[in-house]
């Protein structure tokens, strides 16, 4: 993080700037895709005003839980990998597949299979989600 913090602080790069940052702008800085990511949730939780709003399940998941999800559903190798690189909660809900080739994935059907799982629990994740506002809708007070 403070090495992020110094390449952004080289460029001018202040909170103001940060609001409006794309994660390819960051690339073009010299940040790695961890830095890259973490940097694109704040940037996005500024925009949207929620700095001081606690991080939501996942989001809030440390390296050991990202890389013991990644054990218990048959990514354990992968899992290792990610936590050598730092993914943590914030990081691994923005994986995207060209993410796990920078991330040392060099087999691209190993990389479609561990981006097929995680896709699956985005999607499960998703539609739990929504059943919970429905059912917090169904019993409110009226």
């Amino acid at each position: 993080a403070a090495e992020e913090a110094e390449k952004l602080k080289l460029n001018a790069i202040d909170g103001e700037a940060l609001k409006i940052l794309e994660e390819n702008d960051l690339e073009g800085f010299g940040i790695g895709l961890v830095g890259r990511k973490k940097i694109t949730f704040v940037s996005e939780r500024r925009r949207e005003g929620k700095m001081n709003v606690p991080l939501d399940g996942v989001e809030g998941w440390s390296v050991d839980e990202v890389e013991k999800w990644m054990d218990e559903n048959g990514m354990g190798e992968e899992g290792k990998m990610m936590k050598r690189e730092g993914v943590d909660g914030i990081v691994f809900v923005q994986l995207q597949a060209k993410d796990l080739s920078e991330l040392g994935m060099k087999d691209f059907r190993r990389r479609r299979e561990v981006m097929g799982k995680i896709d699956e629990w985005r999607n499960q994740f998703k539609k739990n989600k929504e059943e919970e506002k429905t059912s917090k809708s169904e019993t409110a007070p009226r």
